[in-house]
């Protein structure tokens, strides 16, 4: 199956928060290359809060996506932030502290758009994958609904990933909640 990166909704005033379960690393990768590349053609920036299992293949990618890609990351418009230090910025024991989180993440987004002549902001995020990870489900949850109230202070376009695989072992209604905050789901990323 084709990568459907190219859908993902770049024009508008909807603010978009999509997700997408995936089964192979390299297409998730592939993906966000071209997400970030137009992000970047549109005259947007991108803040990308990825997991370290994918943060070093991801920098190496986005270097050779070519010269004004590397510009980006130079200049700040291209924002590459660690999951899990980002989580840890805001978690209060099992639970995202609301007002920190709309304070590290809503910088971060105005420090990006700041650097661009586009409103709006490209945003990727594995924080929630990372949460449920570690079974810290109900957290996840909260943090997908966190996502849709900054989106009322801010200008932003959201794409969340999670392994497919880590839904094989929960029921079904797990996979239903996730996708319930969300405003459409992507096909699986496959190669």
């Amino acid at each position: 199956m084709k990568d459907d990166f190219e859908a993902f909704p770049l024009r508008g005033n909807d603010a978009a928060h999509v997700v997408q379960f995936y089964t192979q690393d390299e297409s998730l990768l592939d993906g966000l290359c071209q997400f970030v590349r137009s992000a970047l053609n549109e005259h947007e920036s991108a803040v990308l809060v990825v997991s370290e299992s994918h943060r070093h293949e991801l920098v190496e990618r986005l270097h050779k996506c070519g010269k004004d890609v590397r510009a980006a990351m130079k200049n700040g418009r291209c924002v590459i932030l660690d999951a899990s230090d980002t989580l840890a910025e805001f978690m209060d024991g099992d639970e995202p502290n609301a007002e920190k989180f709309f304070s590290i993440i809503g910088s971060a987004i105005e420090g990006a758009r700041s650097k661009s002549r586009a409103e709006r902001v490209a945003v990727f995020g594995e924080m929630v994958a990372v949460l449920w990870a570690e079974k810290r489900l109900n957290a996840a949850v909260r943090l997908e609904e966190l996502w849709n109230d900054l989106a009322k202070r801010h200008s932003f376009h959201l794409r969340c990933a999670y392994p497919a695989g880590s839904f094989r072992d929960e029921n079904s209604e797990w996979y239903t909640t996730i996708c319930s905050k969300h405003s459409g789901v992507l096909p699986n990323a496959a190669a």
